[in-house]
């Protein structure tokens, strides 16, 4: 037995095994609902649901638009602007069923959904360079787009056709418009500018022709706050291009805008004294003169259709040439027909004319008798002044053109005469114009001359010319000796009077030299008979006591 097992105490008794810790035991609870897995798809159902409601509440309504051309438009790309606003966008772009045409359709905002209307327009917003000048160059970067002008029916519609260009007056612009009223458009056309002291203020919208009444009325728009310009009293005018006349006048010359020049335009003034007019009313009817001079002109009151016979030739009297009284316009040529006359086998011209009474003025005022029918009141104006010796004369009104005008004045003794009133348009007895009172002269001085035996003036002085020959040469010798003397003579006084003029006139004769020398030395006399008159004016004693010596000159510091 070891030490160590003598000496230590008993080792304790062995501890018993701890029992085994038994597993928790599970709680279930019985789930009656059902399952957990489908809440996934169920919340994703909810909000797609969601999204969709929220689409289709903030979806506008979809339009299709029809237009010539898809040029630039892109599906989903290219947007609808109201005012510049994107209020839409281009879903789809396809062909029609014949293929003449595309059709847009279009996505709306719901915010703008009541644009679409039955009179809203439609465009598409590209470059363009037309009479309206150019529009459109923002979309060289951002692409073409679609513009609209909203309508302001309450109608509903979902199909529309597009405008091919933009519209020239969009809804709401401030602005009024007018309607002009004219024979002839000239170069007018739809954009063109209207212009007021050469600045525009408006545009021609449109034009229409009524073949009833066979007048153009020419809609324009006049822009705010110009449009208050225009009053009760204003004139318009044809504007366009540039007016060249040449009449009996002479050459006129007239210009407005260079765009008026190049696609036309029309100009408005207020006469003097309505500037203080009001404005006249949106659609307003007005008449396009032809130009300022006759828009401007006073009001002439209704025409007086006269007549005029000419036995004479009216070359140069044209449509529209001026009928003016002692130098006041006062009508207008309308007709110019050629006549017979049986009794005296002549072929008169007859000029049919209007005439404008009030043009006269005071003297219509004057003279005219008290009645309530003006025309025949005129008429007896005219009466009176015919007999009073009152005569129309054509006379020319330009020599380089040749252009003629008729007159109607007093050319002083003149057989008498009355207006002739047998016809429904009275004729006014004429007189031979200035002319054609010369062309007569000219015709007897010509035949006058014409008489001259010319050719017998000829024969003789060419049979005097024979004779002096004949004698020339009959001459004796001693007369031929003579003449050969005499023709000898000549050359000598032909050749002194050539060495005299080199001895006198040529620069570097001596005589010439000679006489230049004499007067140079006589101007440096001159000079010094000047110098010795001044110097005794200033020293007259010197004439006694002689001139003094001159004073010395000191001497430098070097030198002393």
């Amino acid at each position: 037995m070891s030490e160590d097992t003598l000496g230590s105490t008993p080792p304790p008794p062995p501890t018993p095994p701890e029992p085994p810790v038994r597993p928790p035991t599970p709680v279930t609870r019985k789930w009656h609902g059902p399952s957990l897995v489908w809440l996934v798809p169920i919340v994703a159902l909810a909000v797609g649901v969601a999204l969709l409601i929220r689409a289709v509440l903030s979806t506008g309504p979809q339009v299709t638009i029809d237009f010539h051309s898809a040029s630039g438009l892109r599906p989903g790309k290219t947007e609808v602007r109201y005012k510049e606003v994107v209020v839409g966008r281009v879903e789809a772009v396809t062909l029609s069923e014949k293929r003449d045409h595309v059709q847009v359709t279009v996505r709306l905002d719901r915010s703008v959904s009541n644009i679409a209307v039955e009179d809203t327009r439609f465009w598409v917003v590209r470059p363009r360079i037309d009479t309206a000048g150019v529009s459109g160059i923002e979309t060289l970067f951002s692409g073409a787009y679609i513009g609209v002008d909203a309508g302001e029916s309450t109608k509903q519609k979902r199909h529309f056709t597009g405008l091919e260009n933009p519209p020239f007056v969009l809804r709401g612009e401030p602005g009024r418009g007018f309607v002009l009223r004219t024979e002839d458009l000239g170069s007018l056309d739809v954009g063109s500018p209207i212009l007021y002291k050469r600045n525009r203020v408006g545009r021609v919208v449109g034009y229409n022709l009524d073949p009833l009444i066979d007048e153009l009325s020419v809609q324009i728009f006049i822009e705010a706050p110009y449009d208050k310009l225009v009053n009760s009293q204003t004139r318009f005018w044809n504007a366009s291009g540039v007016e060249v006349s040449l009449n009996s006048s002479g050459l006129k010359v007239d210009t407005q805008t260079l765009a008026s020049v190049i696609s036309g335009g029309i100009s408005f003034e207020r006469p003097q004294g309505t500037q203080g007019l009001p404005p006249a009313s949106d659609g307003s009817r007005f008449k396009l003169f032809s130009d300022r001079k006759s828009a401007l002109a006073p009001p002439d009151g209704p025409p007086l259709r006269v007549r005029m016979v000419f036995d004479q030739s009216v070359r140069g009297l044209d449509i529209d040439a001026p009928v003016d009284f002692l130098g006041i316009e006062i009508g207008v040529i309308r007709a110019i027909r050629l006549d017979y006359d049986g009794k005296r086998k002549r072929f008169p011209v007859e000029v049919e004319a209007e005439i404008y009474p009030t043009r006269l003025g005071a003297v219509r005022d004057s003279m005219r008798q008290d009645g309530d029918d003006d025309k025949r009141r005129d008429t007896t104006l005219l009466q009176r002044l015919v007999q009073n010796g009152l005569r129309a004369q054509a006379r020319t009104g330009n020599l380089l053109t040749g252009q003629m005008y008729v007159a109607l004045d007093f050319p002083g003794k003149v057989q008498k005469a009355e207006l002739d009133t047998s016809t429904a348009i009275p004729a006014i007895p004429t007189v031979p114009g200035t002319l054609a009172d010369v062309q007569p002269q000219i015709a007897e001085i010509v035949a006058k001359v014409n008489k001259v035996p010319f050719d017998e003036i000829g024969r003789n002085l060419n049979e005097t010319l024979a004779q002096a020959n004949q004698a020339i040469s009959q001459l004796r010798p001693e007369a031929q000796a003579s003449l050969a003397e005499v023709r000898r003579t000549l050359q000598s006084v032909q050749e002194t009077l050539q060495r005299a003029d080199r001895s006198l006139l040529d620069p570097s004769a001596p005589i010439q030299r000679n006489a230049e020398q004499t007067l140079q030395d006589l101007q440096r006399a001159a000079q010094s008979l000047r110098v010795l008159t001044d110097y005794l004016q200033r020293h007259p004693e010197s004439l006694l006591r002689g001139k003094p010596d001159d004073a010395k000159i000191p001497a430098s510091p070097e030198r002393r």
